[in-house]
């Protein structure tokens, strides 16, 4: 793989863009450049009824929703809080391997490593919580890695021993497809360039939490009483989509 200058990150996708190379400074506030031309996304609240999934999908048929994508995380949290995570996560797996297209493998679970085989048909994704488990994606032939959104947030005595400088330089040392596992840093919103995927509840968040249609990254307008969450759900979904074209136009 080609040598980086510091300070310098390509994608591990290949972009059409002109001008693709993003350059990732010290002051992670500065960014310039795009990376990908292509980025995988998905929405995944597995409690999204038959109808929000249609409005996703009429909007962009490219959005994953569950359980196309599975991440343990909502398996675990949102659907089985009562259940053994292993147990629940098998569960959900073996109902709906056919129609899964990508997930996250279990957070610490070395001895799982027979899902790959078992369920070869899946995309899996190895969410990355410290570096020395570089070497278990290695040795099992991962090809994305996931970096956790609480490892961009907290202070790394807190979660995982790495910041996301180190996640891009092992990534690209190692030719990983990278993914930004809960995006929810708006502010941030321009690291989304460096990664191949990500996964993010912000249009269903604003929707039904707060009432507000999300126009884009730290661009929210509050609705009181005037229209119904699904409604606004569906306008937060068609923005989201368009946030995404951006990414991807450069």
């Amino acid at each position: 793989m080609k040598v980086k200058k510091h300070g310098e990150y390509i994608s591990s996708q290949k972009s059409k863009c002109v001008g693709s190379t993003g350059l990732f400074h010290e002051n992670t506030s500065t960014f310039s450049g795009f990376t990908n031309s292509k980025i995988l996304v998905a929405l995944p609240c597995s409690r999204f009824s038959s109808r929000e999934k249609e409005i996703i999908k009429k909007v962009s048929r490219d959005f994953l929703v569950f359980p196309e994508f599975l991440d343990n995380f909502y398996v675990r949290y949102a659907r089985f809080r009562d259940l053994n995570f292993r147990k629940a996560f098998l569960k959900v797996l073996a109902k709906h391997h056919k129609n899964c297209r990508v997930a996250i493998f279990p957070d610490y679970q070395y001895d799982m490593t027979w899902l790959l085989k078992k369920y070869d048909n899946i995309t899996w994704i190895f969410p990355l919580h410290k570096l020395e488990e570089i070497d278990f994606v290695l040795r099992n032939d991962f090809e994305w890695v996931a970096m956790p959104n609480r490892n961009l947030s907290y202070p790394k005595s807190l979660w995982g021993d790495y910041n996301i400088r180190q996640f891009l330089d092992y990534t690209a040392d190692h030719g990983l497809k990278r993914w930004w596992l809960g995006w929810w840093k708006e502010r941030r919103w321009q690291w989304l360039t460096l990664f191949d995927g990500f996964d993010t509840t912000l249009p269903e968040y604003y929707a039904y939490k707060c009432a507000k249609i999300w126009i884009a990254p730290m661009r929210t307008k509050y609705i009181p009483n005037k229209m119904s969450s699904i409604e606004i759900f569906k306008i937060n979904v068609r923005n989201f989509s368009k946030f995404v074209r951006r990414l991807q136009r450069c």
